[in-house]
């Protein structure tokens, strides 16, 4: 009997080691699975957060270039009419026909993907798009209107085109490495829209 009572007790005893080992070395398996598998998706997801980015890039890059190509000749426009009437200012309803400022498209479908592009590089879209809706506003208002009493400066436009055309340089020589863009965008012709800032902040600063 006693025999029979060492027996069982070996061998319960082996089979509960047996049982633990295995639980402890199954458990340690499941964690290592667990980390390898969160560690292949992390990349995973990092890869596919960085294509995105780079296709939003892409995107944005495109449209800016064609807007700031856009607001650069609005500028023109507007800093050319200026000097033809001798610094009168004297603005009509056909200059709205010389400029045509659209809508963007891209950019507010793709506003909810901005969080993938570095923030700098969002700020600077987000100031770019501003300086851009602010020309969009002021033109209208160079327009003489009978009973108004006064006129709009041309510095309401010129000053936020100016801004849409440089500031956003620093972002786009950004996106340009990140898509691998040999050539570097060159800027639209701005000259007569600069010589026309410079006189009239000169201006401005004589009278103060």
């Amino acid at each position: 009997m006693t025999t029979l009572m060492n027996w069982l007790a070996t061998t319960i005893g082996s089979t509960l080691f047996g049982a633990v080992v295995t639980f402890t070395f199954g458990l340690i398996a499941l964690v290592i699975g667990a980390l390898i598998n969160a560690c292949l998706n992390r990349r995973r997801d990092d890869r596919l957060r960085a294509e995105e980015a780079k296709a939003v890039s892409a995107a944005l890059y495109g449209e800016i270039l064609l807007m700031r190509r856009s607001v650069a000749k609005a500028a023109q426009v507007v800093a050319n009419t200026f000097f033809g009437y001798g610094r009168k200012g004297v603005f009509d309803e056909h200059i709205l026909e010389l400029i045509a400022l659209k809508d963007p498209q891209l950019y507010p479908a793709l506003a909810s993907k901005l969080g993938f592009l570095p923030p700098d590089t969002v700020l600077a879209i987000t100031k770019f798009h501003a300086d851009y809706e602010a020309v969009r506003e002021w033109v209208p208002k160079l327009v003489e209107r009978p009973g108004r009493g006064f006129s709009y400066g041309v510095l309401f436009v010129l000053r936020p085109a100016r801004n849409a055309v440089y500031d956003i340089n620093p972002a786009l020589r950004n996106i340009e490495m990140l898509l691998n863009i040999r050539d570097a965008a060159e800027d639209p012709d701005m000259k007569v829209a600069l010589e026309v800032i410079d006189i009239e902040e000169t201006i401005e600063a004589d009278d103060r």
